[in-house]
């Protein structure tokens, strides 16, 4: 055989393989699939072996018709909602996802996963399992949000909303929320690493459904993967600032018998952990940077100088004094959800058997000292 027939026959078979190869092994079409946006998860009463999953997924054939018949996507009265929910009883995400198959004539997929749901009465073992599956299946998106209820998370994926209730929370921060100070949003994959981070303790919203809306009513505390606490709306303003993660909101300050209002433009916090031979030492320094809403003279007349330099001292009294309420209160239940003792890690790793076994101890009992730097850059005068 020669050698330009030799090629010639190797060409033809590739060309052969590459037909009978065309196309995917795995190919499904897109109507096929549906994706699974929420995920509640409840205790079973009497079977602790069992969690009760409420799996979320968008009817779009539904969303579609109500769009072009409604003109503006309201609700009316006894129309149905956008959404399909599935409630089985299973010992794991991935059985659970399996047993709700059997129900639905479409393929069911985690990769675009929005909200995760837990109940506050799931037990520490409970928690930690669901969390691990949940990590472990690389299928599953882990920038969803996680929000815990003290009411069932099959009540919260049943809210009636206008959009899925999944994808309502997800909306709620999504890029970036305006009013981002009366909650502290965390993502499932920050929850697990708070969880197992030595040194740090996870938090996640409080959430409730409302008549016709999901509210938020504060921050659940967590000690690894055991709740142990919570904080109000007005409280989680206050922690925000320890974070310095305030922007864009506004609050009023008491001053005596009357207040003021000022507009929190940013703030920053620096965190710092101080040894000392009476004990451990937590600073945390919060800078921020206002402007003035309402002042007390109506903005009638333009402030002086002293009476802007009144105004801060009267903000930073109010922050400091609420911000080492709120994390005397942290300190209460041990949990070091601002990561103090993360920071004090990575400056003494030769400590980490100390802080990983004692640190919630060490935490609670350390002396605290919090200090607030305002900047008042505009006044908000009428004349």
């Amino acid at each position: 055989m020669t050698i330009r027939r030799t090629r010639w026959l190797v060409a033809a078979q590739a060309a052969m393989l590459l037909v009978l190869a065309s196309g995917c092994g795995d190919y499904q079409k897109i109507n096929d699939r549906s994706q699974i946006i929420g995920i509640g998860v409840d205790p079973v009463p009497g079977k602790p072996d069992l969690l009760a999953f409420t799996l979320q997924v968008p009817d779009l054939e539904l969303a579609t018709q109500q769009s072009s018949s409604l003109g503006t996507g309201g609700r009316q009265g006894g129309e149905s909602v956008p959404y399909k929910n599935f409630y089985v009883e299973a010992t794991s995400v991935q059985s659970a996802v399996s047993r709700a198959q059997t129900m639905y004539d479409k393929a069911f997929f985690l990769g675009n996963l929005e909200t995760v749901v837990f109940q506050t009465g799931l037990s520490e073992r409970d928690l930690t399992r669901v969390t691990e599956q949940l990590m472990r299946d690389e299928t599953i998106d882990k920038l969803a949000y996680v929000v815990a209820t003290r009411d069932s998370a099959r009540s919260v994926l049943e809210a009636r909303t206008n959009a899925p209730p999944a994808t309502a929370i997800e909306a709620m921060w999504y890029n970036g929320m305006p009013q981002r100070g009366y909650s502290a949003p965390e993502k499932l994959w920050q929850f697990w690493r708070d969880a197992e981070l030595i040194g740090r303790e996870p938090h996640v919203p409080l959430v409730e459904a409302t008549d016709d809306s999901i509210r938020i009513e504060g921050t659940e505390v967590y000690f690894g993967y055991q709740p142990v606490g919570w904080l109000t709306p007005d409280d989680t303003v206050f922690y925000n600032f320890l974070m310095g993660q305030v922007r864009a909101i506004s609050i009023s300050i008491p001053d005596g018998n009357r207040s003021f209002d000022v507009r929190i433009v940013r703030s920053r916090a620096h965190l710092r952990e101080v040894p000392t031979p009476q004990g451990m030492v937590l600073l945390d320094d919060i800078h921020v940077r206002a402007n003035l809403n309402a002042t007390e003279t109506m903005a009638q007349r333009p402030l002086t100088n002293r009476e802007v330099e009144r105004y801060e001292d009267v903000v930073e009294r109010y922050l400091q004094a609420n911000c080492a309420r709120v994390l005397r209160a942290l300190q209460s239940v041990q949990a070091d959800t601002l990561g103090f003792g993360y920071r004090y890690l990575i400056h003494h790793p030769e400590r980490i058997y100390e802080i990983r076994d004692h640190w919630g101890e060490a935490f609670g009992r350390a002396r605290i000292r919090v200090t607030v730097k305002c900047r008042i850059s505009r006044e908000g005068n009428l004349l």
